[in-house]
């Protein structure tokens, strides 16, 4: 689903009125479609102070704030779009780590043959992990693990043999 310019408005002024009222005064947010998907919208705030207390460790009260923007545009537009919140470029650069970090653990995969389990993570570095993997044909992901624990498994995609006729 395509966002339009008034939709993309609605939620660079949500997100502006959110960090007035989080005591954040000196932000500027953008708002535009993710390069590589127009389903998905970057809401990229940024900020000269408070940067540590908006990200948290680990990128934790960063989740929170995505959560809650999510809230917020869904109850004004009454429509699901998926919202990624960047606090000056945190996300990007985490992506790319994680994206590396996946990159990583196929080529142990396929080097020996074996699954690799990765080290826990919060929900949104699992979907990334998932997302990255998923465009590679020849590894398959799943989430295992429960609460703080759970964490993403990357094994080999079985091989099917074509049945002779």
């Amino acid at each position: 689903m395509f966002m339009s310019t008034a939709q993309q408005e609605i939620v660079k002024v949500l997100a502006e009125d959110l960090m007035q009222k989080m005591g954040f005064t000196t932000v500027s947010v953008d708002v535009a479609p993710l390069p590589s998907s127009q389903e998905t919208l970057m809401c990229s705030i940024r900020t000269i102070d408070g940067q540590n207390l908006l990200i948290g460790q680990h990128g934790v009260n960063l989740a929170a704030l995505q959560h809650l923007v999510r809230i917020m545009v869904r109850k004004r537009l009454e429509e699901k779009f998926d919202i990624i919140v960047d606090i000056n470029d945190y996300y990007t650069e985490k992506r790319q780590l994680l994206e590396r970090e996946a990159e990583q653990a196929m080529e142990a995969v396929l080097q020996k043959n074996i699954s690799v389990t990765l080290r826990p993570m919060l929900p949104y570095e699992r979907k990334i992990i998932h997302s990255y993997l998923s465009e590679k044909s020849s590894v398959l992901t799943e989430s295992a693990g429960l609460g703080d624990n759970r964490h993403v498994m990357v094994s080999p995609r079985p091989i099917v043999e074509e049945a002779l006729s």
